[in-house]
């Protein structure tokens, strides 16, 4: 996904706090085991899943996949109670932060957007985060293979720069965020 500027902005929760989101790690191929889990102990979860098709040696199937491999999300007012109860859940590796009184929190916004976009069922799919200064490469198009850095992203689009260290020039093209990929 293409981004802002620089880090994403990683909220702490202390103990004590509302009730925030938050991300809960699991052991691979347990989303729904541990999403079915935490419902059971009566826990407000949200596992994304995206339909892609599959083919089979004789049919096709259409699948539900987690969005994100490997996370739940969960909301839910942090206390140590709390922390055990998800923690000690089986297939949960555990809740992202550093311990059980400073949790890293997932803005409401972000989560409310992501369920938007997942109802919407069109074409979603998860891409790598690529924001202002990586190195990419545009798999598509009449500029496919090149290699440089994204210098700004705005509104869907990227700002691609190839540039000539010798001559200390650049060359700068504006691309669909969707044809790079990180290298």
């Amino acid at each position: 996904m293409i981004g802002g500027s620089a880090a994403p902005d990683i909220g702490l929760v202390r103990a004590a706090d509302a009730a925030c989101w938050f991300a809960v790690w699991t052991r691979s191929q347990c989303e729904p085991k541990v999403e079915e889990a935490l419902r059971r102990k009566r826990l407000e979860v949200f596992l994304p899943r995206v339909r892609i098709a599959s083919r089979r040696r004789d049919r096709r199937l259409v699948l539900a996949r987690p969005l994100f491999p490997g996370y739940v999300f969960l909301h839910f007012t942090p206390s140590r109670d709390a922390y055990i109860r998800v923690a000690s859940t089986e297939g949960v590796v555990r809740i992202l932060g550093e311990r059980w009184d400073s949790l890293h929190r997932i803005p409401d916004e972000q989560l409310e957007a992501i369920r938007r976009i997942v109802a919407t069922g069109d074409r979603v799919r998860a891409v790598p985060w690529i924001k202002a200064g990586d190195r990419v490469r545009i798999v598509a198009g009449a500029l496919a293979g090149l290699e440089g850095f994204v210098r700004a992203c705005h509104a869907g689009r990227a700002t691609f720069v190839v540039s000539i260290d010798l001559l200390q020039r650049s060359v700068a093209v504006e691309v669909a965020s969707e044809v790079v990929e990180k290298v």
